[in-house]
């Protein structure tokens, strides 16, 4: 059983939210760690000095976020992997952010590039393989259906997914999974998709680039995408 360094909660703030924070700063500091089984909810209670119910709470909500899951007959554990279908607090907060135009493509063009960069680094055989895979199955797409159909956001998603694991930074990865899902989710409701054939130059081109590491066609990409985001922002429907 983990070791944690809690101190008596100070009744001025909701003591479910201060049981939280304890929990989180436990984890935070390494002192819970993946696998770990914490303390039972009365010992937990005992020691921070306040009630069961609000010790029950705290963990229910960091059971609904993912971080921690009971056991039948065993206890509560620290999580040892991401759970899929766990609420996202840090999505739904940059959910709530003003989704201003130059907001989001600033935070885009800056971050994309970053991780780009970096999957140029890090990328193995196999991530170039799998980066390919998505651009050729775009390319057949637009075969398919015609160069002035209009791309899915599910392509472009799984295109840009794909780069992101070619970093291998899983902090990046999560980052970068939930400003893509927040960017793509906004472009469905309030823009026209993407024709395909823009879509598929410009996949194309960033492999080629990450497969060589040819930084000035990056970057060409890199102002042609994100001028075209700029202009295409500025069209009602969106706060400017």
């Amino acid at each position: 059983m983990a070791e944690m360094s809690l101190a008596s909660i100070q009744k001025k703030e909701k003591i479910t939210d201060q049981v939280l924070e304890q929990i989180k700063d436990a984890l935070m500091k390494g002192e819970l760690k993946p696998g770990d089984r914490l303390p039972g909810a009365r010992e937990l209670a005992d020691k921070m000095k306040v009630g069961i119910s609000s010790v029950r709470e705290a963990l229910k909500m960091l059971e609904s976020l993912g971080a921690l899951e009971s056991r039948q007959g065993e206890g509560t554990f620290v999580c040892d992997a991401l759970q899929g279908g766990a609420a996202n607090a840090f999505a739904i907060q940059m959910a709530l952010l003003p989704q201003t135009a130059d907001y989001l493509v600033e935070f885009r063009k800056i971050y994309e590039t970053a991780y780009t960069h970096l999957a140029m680094d890090n990328a193995s055989e196999e991530d170039l393989i799998n980066i390919e895979k998505h651009v050729l199955a775009l390319e057949d797409k637009m075969d398919r259906l015609g160069s002035e159909a209009f791309m899915a956001a599910e392509d472009e998603l799984s295109f840009h997914y794909a780069v992101l694991s070619a970093t291998h930074n899983p902090y990046i990865i999560k980052i970068g999974e939930v400003a893509l899902d927040l960017f793509f989710n906004i472009l469905q409701e309030r823009l026209e998709p993407l024709r395909i054939l823009e879509a598929v130059q410009d996949h194309r081109n960033i492999y080629e680039a990450i497969k060589n590491h040819d930084q000035d066609l990056l970057q060409r990409v890199f102002v042609k995408s994100f001028t075209w985001w700029s202009t295409r922002f500025k069209e009602p429907g969106l706060e400017a």
